[in-house]
């Protein structure tokens, strides 16, 4: 019994342990089976982020979920495979970020990219494109984990790497669904990719918010133009095709029909200005028979042979004007523009402010430097612009001396200038004094040096203050006196005063000086006008003061001329009259009356404005007077008579006359005549004194008559 108990024990024990093995085996691969099966459902279910851990028939479901939809939808997955009898969820969800962001920045060989992705899926994608457009650089992954990304996420940020793979140094940003782009493309071809890219629509329902692409960078930005007279060729930078266009235009239009080739690159990296300086130097080549326009750094430099001497002075012109705007970014550099042979030859000096400026030609450099040695001796303390330039074609005679002395004339001046074209001598300006005023006026009527011809001079003294003008009125005679500016404003007001003052002789005694106010010959033609109705009238400049005197044939007379210089006055002047009311001369019979109606008469004649019934005011003054000869025939009736010539037809001829002896005596009754004094008669033109052929009878025909008609 003992021997038997011996041996089933040993037996039994082994049966137990192959027992529990057996279980404990099958176990295991209950385990690993449910495992697998659950795994494998997981990624069938696109949850790829889950992965399952299995404690007998218990599933535990692990991970980083991307949302809180996705972790219930994992946990479902595991819960649907055979076998599984609990699962518990033990998985995570990544942190919701509100404000969604996203970029990357390329600096040289460098590319790091920071932000948010949504999973591990979607970081290793995004790290698969950079890669993939950026091969040869080196990109740094500062990526985090977040919810919150925008619809199409991994479409944006493979078209936002593709456009960072364009630019040689640049950024770009994801802000929700928003993209931001800014750098510098590599090349051209690249800028051009990027620009089409970004011209169509975003893909992944993107939304472009702050868009800029530059051209390459170019170190060293210069721009060529190279024209020999038959073709254009346009190389070196340019910072647009925008930029290109324009340029090619301005060619187009400075030489139509020359052919062009534009080598070009787009590039950044151009001076402020660039474009408005390109294109004003390329409308110069309109000018030029041949030359090289050049943009290098922030300065325009032009050269070249001009087609003629206008081509040439404009260019030269257009240049300075663009030098003396100061234009911002490109100024002016090198300037070397030389005409065809010179013919007129010229040269010119400008005296303005504290500064000279000398233009036009001499024959050879050590001429040039003479002149401008002989401007710096002269001119001392003021700036001397050189813009002179050694050309053929100088007249036979001596140029130098010729120059020399026109700036010698020209330090007599305090602004002006002196110039010569050939041997014609030119002098323009305003004295530093009155001796040196009367010290040129000499010089300039005796013999020229040099064989120079004077071809013209307007010089004015200098200027002078107070300037005052006079102009006083005497029995038949208009006194002028006091300053005007130059001789051409004494013409003016001669001939502002030959109609107002009739046949009366008009005595000068003017100096010419420098300082006249603004509207100096408004002034005085509005001071003419008054005088010219006053008896012993006169009046009185002084720089901007107005005083007026005299006698005035009625007080609607006198209010009629102070209103009316008040009106016509220029602003900026003030008048102070001071008028009186008189008739002169003692009464007078009616023959008396008829004589002296008839002498004033006779002296000037009423003028109308053309076919109208209006008086021009220069016949005021008349109408005035002959007021003042019926006030001194107070018994006497007056007609007045109004003729025509025979244009226009009889009835408009009649209708004509009537209009303008009514006007004639309203003026007349406005100066004080009585209405009831005075018989309005128009006679059309059937009283001709002369023949209505020619244009002089007719004109003698057109008259106002005063006729006594009653005692």
């Amino acid at each position: 019994m003992s021997a038997l108990r011996l041996s089933l024990v040993p037996g039994l024990v082994l049966v137990t342990l192959l027992t529990v093995w057996a279980l404990v085996s099958t176990v295991g691969e209950v385990q690993t089976d449910i495992g697998a099966r659950v795994d494998n459902q997981l990624a069938l279910d696109g949850q790829p982020w889950a992965s399952a851990k299995i404690r007998g028939r218990t599933v535990t479901v692990m991970g980083t979920s991307p949302t809180l939809l996705a972790q219930r939808l994992a946990v479902e997955s595991a819960g649907r495979v055979w076998g599984v009898g609990r699962v518990i969820d033990g998985s995570g969800v990544i942190p919701f970020q509100p404000s969604y962001t996203w970029s990357a920045s390329r600096d040289g060989d460098h590319v790091r990219i920071l932000g948010f992705v949504p999973s591990e899926e979607a970081r290793l994608a995004v790290m698969a494109a950079a890669s993939r457009e950026m091969p040869d650089l080196t990109i740094e992954n500062n990526l985090a984990l977040a919810r919150g990304q925008p619809v199409g996420f991994l479409v944006l940020t493979d078209f936002a790497l593709k456009r960072l793979a364009e630019l040689a140094k640049g950024h770009v940003a994801l802000t929700g669904a928003s993209l931001t782009i800014d750098g510098t493309a590599i090349d051209e071809t690249r800028f051009a990719s990027a620009a089409r890219a970004i011209s169509s629509t975003v893909p992944g329902g993107g939304q472009l918010r702050n868009v800029r692409v530059l051209p390459p960078l170019s170190k060293a930005f210069t721009w060529t133009v190279t024209y020999d007279g038959k073709s254009i060729e346009q190389t070196g930078y340019v910072p647009s095709v925008a930029v290109r266009r324009d340029i090619a235009d301005a060619l187009a239009v400075a030489l139509p029909g020359v052919p062009m080739v534009d080598a070009t690159q787009l590039a950044s990296g151009g001076p402020e200005g660039f474009s408005f300086a390109a294109v004003f130097a390329a409308y110069q080549l309109a000018r030029l028979s041949s030359g090289t326009l050049s943009i290098d750094g922030s300065l325009l430099s032009i050269e070249g042979k001009a087609k003629t001497v206008a081509d040439y002075e404009m260019a030269l012109a257009e240049v300075e004007a663009r030098r003396s705007r100061r234009a911002i970014g490109v100024g002016i550099g090198s300037i070397d523009l030389l005409p065809a042979r010179v013919d007129p030859y010229v040269w010119r000096a400008d005296r303005a402010g504290d500064s000279i400026v000398l233009t036009g030609y001499v024959p050879s450099v050590e001429a040039h430097d003479e002149i401008l040695g002989t401007a710096a001796r002269l001119f001392p303390d003021l700036s001397v612009t050189d813009h002179v330039r050694v050309a053929d074609g100088d007249p036979k005679m001596d140029w130098i001396g010729a120059l020399k002395y026109a700036l010698e004339q020209l330090a007599s001046l305090s602004k002006g200038s002196v110039s010569l074209t050939g041997r014609q001598y030119d002098i323009v300006g305003e004295a530093v004094s009155t001796t040196a005023y009367s010290s040129l006026t000499e010089a300039l009527k005796k013999t020229l040096p040099a064989s120079m011809e004077l071809r013209r001079s307007a010089v004015s003294p200098g200027a002078v203050s107070p300037f005052v003008f006079a102009a006083a009125r005497a029995p038949e005679t208009l006194m002028l006196s006091g300053y005007v500016p130059t001789d051409e404003v004494v013409q003016k007001i001669i001939a502002s005063a030959r109609p107002k003052f009739g046949p009366d002789r008009i005595e000068l005694r003017l100096l010419l000086a420098g300082g006249a106010p603004d509207d100096f010959v408004d002034v005085v033609d509005v001071g003419l006008q008054a005088i010219s109705r006053l008896q012993g009238g006169r009046f009185d400049l002084v720089d901007n003061k107005l005083s007026l005197s005299g006698i005035a044939v009625s007080e609607g007379a006198r209010g009629d001329i102070e209103s009316t210089v008040k009106a016509t006055l220029p602003e900026g002047f003030d008048l102070a009259p001071s008028l009186m009311v008189a008739v002169g001369g003692d009464p007078l019979s009616g023959p008396e009356c008829q004589v002296a109606l008839r002498a004033e008469s006779d002296r000037e004649k009423v003028q109308f404005d053309g076919a109208t019934a209006r008086i021009l005011p220069s016949s005021f003054g008349l109408l005035d007077r002959i007021a003042a000869v019926i006030q001194r025939c107070p018994i006497a009736t007056v007609e007045i008579g109004a003729h025509t010539d025979s244009s226009g037809g009889t009835r408009k001829n009649q209708a004509l006359s009537v209009e303008r002896a009514n006007a004639v005596v309203n003026h007349l009754v406005a100066d004080g005549v009585r209405r009831e004094r005075l018989n309005p008669v128009g006679y059309g033109g059937s009283r001709p004194i002369a023949s209505n052929s020619k244009a002089s009878g007719r004109a003698q025909n057109r008259r106002i008559e005063f006729g006594i008609v009653g005692q």
